[in-house]
């Protein structure tokens, strides 16, 4: 489970120069390192017979390695030189002058807050001016102090959780940090909340993942500070997933705590303070989504509680699902209403994340009882569908170009977090399919999922095609080639995510419902989820062995199942034609060209996947639909001699051996053409191997339909064999010859047995060679002695065999 981790409020780091890590301006000497800052720290000590400039310059040096100074610099002289020189640059306005004293006062009060050992009077004073100056800082309303916020709030907040007694209890200090965040929250400037967002939010996670004051005497702090960070979680973009990943951290470093009772208390405490949250009166829908979104952090470490799962635990979880259910029932309804119409979008994007967080672990029967599971449903697929942060109705692949300013959008764009989040979307969206399906509750929003779907992937069909092809004929600079690489692999990481998603979401249909529910109950869904994955094809075929190539075969097994099943032969029929209708050639225009050559190789994919189709259903192929629609589209590529793409034109000739094997009506009319295409590709586009399968399989298929009709198609070979006579030719002839004897085993049930025995017996007596008539015989003993060879004839054959071989005296 990836967890977003949050900025470190408490470095771990030792704190000496022998562990340091980072260069100072590419400096690796650590003795250079360690003689430039004792030299500044011993400046600043003596800063009053220095110029102000050098004194900053020296403070510069210190902040650049100031996680890694030792404690014991942080003498009292030390923080009363670095008090004074706030106060003169606090007063005189210099800002970075004065953020960079605060960070070393940050790091001293990080520091005490990892000591154990009891603060002294002289510290406690200091430290109580340190933590007003925090305070005063945290509430000012300029912005110019933003940086130096940033550090005074790391400084405040790193001492909740100090176990020993000191001036600043935890009671005081999430005071302190409930009034700041209250304050930003009133005043709700955009620069200020984006700036400090990230650094508030890690605060508040640090700050009830180690507060002692989550008890019962004292946990109204903790829950007045939660609910401060509900409220600026609201007026901010990230703030929903911010304040969700923070109550995981809480209920992370909670859960690891010993004993398990402390555990099980702290839980406890953190379950009752977010359900009690969602028990307050309605608040916009905005505070009402932060509000279930620091649920959604609770329930979801709950539901992978890594720790021991006891009977509290699990009671603890089966509350928060049942409240969280419940309240997403309830913002679902309010989000569709007129009133948000306008941030109908927004709204959509941040219930997908809380949902996809938590429903995949939520129980069919909980979901099942939700009064608004459909508007869920088309709530995470419109989210998955036109967010600007996922697929975006595949506007990103539509405007394409090769330009570097394209790349960063790309690259923007699979790097937001709500991107790669598409994974988890589409498991909620398959979940809810698979309930909703099972429920038998409605199905209107389910076809319109299947719809869009296949809308999507027509759109991505025709813009990458579109973009290869307009790049693939452009001459372009060696800089404008590694571009439109980067851009290339940037997109793909989009066509990926596509194919990957769609496949989990199709498998809840196809697959995941018992006894093919899904396919019944939705009309036409398997016709849509063959286009879709033919439109994907040249996603697809990339797909590496693993779990999304699995399930995208259990998903075609199971949509070519259905489609033969007798009473959908229609529509298989049906479906078949419309798809080859689109490749066929005009009957009113004359063209040399067919219209098969001019497919670009994305078209050629989208073809291969249909023809793919074709071969595993061909005996329940209409013979009209074969020979009017399908034969014409692939008979150009089967006479292909230079191929222009393998795999369709392997899956071409699939289809013909298919239809021979089928035993279609058209195959007494294709026998002879098909074999003298064979015989004329061979050795141009196929392989010895390729054409004796294809042959022989051929005449074993025409052996079962007509005999005359074989042993006319085999007269085709030897033909070609007589006519091969030049030294030049020997090779090719004798691998003719080859294949000629491959024809023994169809042949040998047939009358034309004994015609074919003759012939080959005359092409080897007349044969000059002796290694060639030796090396044929040997072919000729394997093909008569093993298996495939009639019993009827086998002793025939074999006797055959032997005279021959006396004849010859070998």
């Amino acid at each position: 489970m990836c967890k977003q981790s949050f900025p470190h409020i408490i470095s771990s780091s030792p704190y000496n120069l022998s562990n340091m890590s980072v260069d100072v301006e590419k400096t690796t000497d650590l003795k250079e390192v360690a003689n430039i800052l004792s030299n500044a720290y011993h400046s600043i000590l003596q800063h009053t017979t220095l110029p102000e400039q050098s004194t900053i310059e020296h403070l510069d040096q210190l902040i650049k390695y100031a996680d890694y100074l030792p404690f014991s610099w942080f003498t009292m002289h030390f923080i009363d030189t670095i008090l004074a020189l706030k106060d003169t640059f606090e007063q005189s306005k210099q800002l970075e002058a004065l953020d960079a004293t605060t960070v070393l006062l940050e790091g001293w009060i990080r520091r005490l807050s990892s000591d154990t050992a009891t603060l002294d009077t002289p510290t406690e004073k200091r430290l109580s001016v340190v933590m007003d100056f925090f305070l005063r800082i945290l509430s000012s309303l300029n912005n110019e102090y933003l940086s130096i916020q940033k550090n005074a709030w790391k400084g405040w907040v790193s001492f909740v959780g100090i176990t020993r007694k000191v001036i600043y209890p935890d009671t005081i200090l999430l005071k302190g940090m409930t009034d700041t965040i209250v304050l930003y929250v009133r005043t709700n400037d955009e620069l200020r909340n984006n700036y400090l967002g990230e650094m508030i939010d890690a605060g508040v996670a640090h700050a009830l993942s180690r507060t002692n004051a989550l008890n019962d005497f004292e946990v109204d702090v903790c829950q007045e500070l939660l609910e401060a960070e509900i409220q600026f979680s609201s007026i901010r973009h990230e703030g929903y997933r911010g304040i969700m990943t923070a109550m995981e951290h809480v209920m992370d470093i909670r859960s690891k705590q010993s004993p398990q009772s402390k555990v099980d208390a702290d839980i406890s405490s953190l379950v009752k303070m977010v359900t009690h949250i969602m028990d307050q009166p309605v608040e916009p829908v905005g505070v009402h989504l932060a509000r279930l979104a620091s649920l959604a952090g609770v329930l979801r470490m709950l539901q992978y509680h890594k720790g021991k799962s006891t009977k509290k635990i699990l009671e603890f979880k089966g509350r928060a699902e049942e409240v969280f259910v419940k309240q997403l029932d309830i913002v679902l309804e309010t989000i569709t209403l007129d009133l948000h119409v306008n941030e109908l979008r927004k709204n959509q994007d941040i219930l997908s994340l809380l949902a996809s967080a938590c429903i995949l672990q939520v129980s069919d029967a909980l979901i099942k009882g939700m009064e608004n599971t459909s508007i869920l449903l088309k709530t995470l697929t419109s989210c998955l569908l036109t967010s600007p942060y996922t697929f975006n109705n595949g506007d990103i692949l539509h405007r394409l170009e090769n330009t570097p300013e394209m790349v960063a959008e790309v690259h923007q764009l699979t790097q937001n977090p709500l991107f790669k989040d598409i994974g988890r979307i589409c498991r909620t969206i398959g979940k809810v399919i698979e309930v909703l399906l099972d429920s038998k509750k409605s199905i209107l929003p389910v076809q319109s999922i299947v719809d869009r779907l296949l809308g999507i992937s027509y759109n991505t069909y025709f813009d990458w095609d579109e973009f290869i092809m307009k790049y693939s004929s452009m001459s372009m600079t060696p800089e404008e080639n590694v571009n439109y690489k980067k851009l290339e692999g940037e997109a793909w990481t989009v066509l990926k995510s596509m194919a990957f998603g769609f496949t989990v979401i199709l498998k809840s249909i196809a697959v995941d419902v018992s006894d093919g529910q899904g396919l019944i109950q939705l009309p036409h869904a398997v016709q849509d989820i063959l286009s879709i994955y033919a439109n994907l094809n040249f996603i697809v075929e990339h797909f590496g062995e693993g779990a999304a190539r699995q399930a995208y075969q259990d998903i075609l097994t199971n949509s070519v199942a259905f489609l033969l099943l007798e009473d959908n032969h229609c529509q298989l029929n049906k479906f078949l034609s419309t798809a080859f209708k689109e490749y066929a050639s005009s009957n009113f225009v004359y063209d040399r060209v067919d219209s098969v050559e001019l497919l670009s190789m994305i078209k050629q994919s989208r073809l291969t996947f249909f023809l793919d189709l074709v071969e595993q259903v061909m005996k329940d192929i209409d013979d009209s639909v074969f020979e009017k629609d399908i034969l014409p589209v692939i008979y150009p590529v089967l006479k292909w001699r230079r191929i222009e793409n393998k795999n369709l034109y392997e899956s071409a000739h699939t289809v013909i051996i298919s239809a021979f094997t089928a035993e279609k009506e058209v195959c007494m009319e294709l026998a002879g053409v098909y074999a003298q295409i064979l015989i004329n590709n061979y050795p141009d586009s196929m392989n010895l191997e390729q054409f004796r399968y294809g042959f022989t399989t051929l005449i074993q298929s025409l052996c079962e339909m007509n005999d005359a009709l074989a042993w006319l198609t085999v007269n085709l070979l030897i033909v070609k064999i007589h006519s091969l006579q030049s030294d030049k030719e020997l090779t090719r002839r004798n691998e003719y010859i080859t294949a000629l004897i491959d024809l023994l085993k169809p042949l040998s049930l047939g009358p034309f047995f004994p015609s074919i025995l003759d012939e080959i017996k005359t092409l080897i007596v007349n044969e000059q060679s002796r290694t060639i008539q030796t090396a044929i015989m040997k072919i000729l003993f394997e093909t008569v002695s093993g298996t495939g060879i009639s019993d009827m004839r086998r002793v025939e054959a074999v006797g055959w065999f032997l005279e021959l071989k006396h004849q010859l005296k070998l």
